[in-house]
């Protein structure tokens, strides 16, 4: 049970592992602008059917990254809550509860500034 926006509510069930999988292998479909530069790259030397094996190759392994890293981030929730549950004193200390309101915003952050980071050092390679 969590409350968002001052209106409580809780998820029926937990992320699954089938949901996982499917997840993962749908970022791994996703097509991407390297892919593409390999195929064109292997079609320009006549060998597609190699360069469409390398692209293949690629979103499998993109796919089960993606798995294998959401896996990773399910059974670590589970586990932290389940040391939590075992541990209510830790619960209600004050660091545990700064720690539970902060996480989604420092996390957000850090994307953001990472995407910023990596934005600024294209375009500074880009103009010279």
């Amino acid at each position: 049970t969590h409350t968002h926006g001052g209106f409580t509510h809780t998820h029926s069930t937990a992320p699954t592992l089938r949901g996982t999988i499917l997840l993962g292998f749908a970022g791994g479909l996703v097509p991407s602008p390297s892919a593409v530069v390999v195929l064109v790259g292997a079609a320009a030397l006549g060998k597609a059917w190699f360069g469409l094996l390398l692209v293949v190759a690629y979103g499998v392994g993109l796919a089960l990254t993606l798995t294998a890293a959401g896996f990773a981030v399910v059974k670590l929730g589970t586990g932290v809550t389940r040391v939590l549950d075992r541990r209510p004193r830790w619960t209600a200390h004050p660091v545990t509860t700064f720690l539970r309101g902060t996480a989604p915003l420092a996390s957000a952050l850090l994307v953001v500034l990472l995407g910023a980071g990596l934005v600024f050092k294209g375009a500074a390679s880009v103009l010279g």
